[in-house]
């Protein structure tokens, strides 16, 4: 007696379920969007130097959260930071002057990290698609038994933050190089900048200029 064994086509809508997940996954996590660097400052570096931390925000408490854990990340990497916040205003800077360049000077920095944070629109939030194996039904809608549920209720407003960051020469202002990164909500606006500036530095390290 033969025995046949019958292999069964792998459902499109399982590869659309882990597809999807995988998708929604990556949107979780914080990365760099995009990068330059300034051919003229090949080979050098300002590790173990000065540098000036800055932060542009949209209110006083994130431009302080943002001064606070960029200047944590520099550090961890062999830099000295110098949080601009902590720095009196200068008397006498000529108007229209960039005041960062100013206050770089006179602490003797050897660069300025600088970045600017972003907000996009609120959005809700709550626990997320869920992907299951097993007979439809429910609230989620059902593929040839692959279930992909979207919890109803429960949601919060959060918001995602991005941020534009610059390593500047203080000599002569240029930018040595420049970076642009996005976070997701999975955390609050603490932990979307404190992920933000981890991911800056590492991405500003692997440059070889930090």
């Amino acid at each position: 007696m033969q025995t046949t064994i019958r292999v069964l086509p792998f459902p499109a809508a399982v590869v659309v379920a882990l597809t999807a997940a995988v998708l929604l996954s990556a949107c979780a996590s914080t990365r760099m969007d995009a990068q330059w660097t300034n051919p003229d400052y090949q080979g050098r570096n300002v590790r173990g130097a000065s540098v000036l931390v800055a932060c542009e925000a949209q209110d006083l408490t994130l431009q302080r959260i943002c001064e606070d854990q960029l200047a944590a990340a520099v550090s961890a990497r062999g830099a000295k930071p110098t949080l601009n916040s902590q720095l009196s205003p200068a008397t006498g800077t000529p108007t229209g002057a960039d005041p960062y360049l100013a206050a770089a000077k006179r602490v003797g920095a050897r660069a300025i990290v600088r970045m600017t944070l972003s907000s996009g629109q609120l959005v809700a939030v709550d626990s997320g698609p869920s992907v299951g194996i097993g007979g439809g039904g429910g609230s989620g809608r059902s593929f040839g038994g692959i279930g992909i549920s979207f919890p109803i209720g429960g949601s919060r407003a959060s918001q995602a933050y991005g941020a534009e960051t610059a390593l500047i020469d203080p000599a002569n202002g240029a930018t040595m190089w420049s970076g642009r990164a996005s976070s997701s909500t999975a955390q609050n606006a603490t932990g979307q900048i404190a992920e933000l500036a981890q991911t800056t530095v590492e991405a500003l390290q692997g440059t070889g200029l930090l």
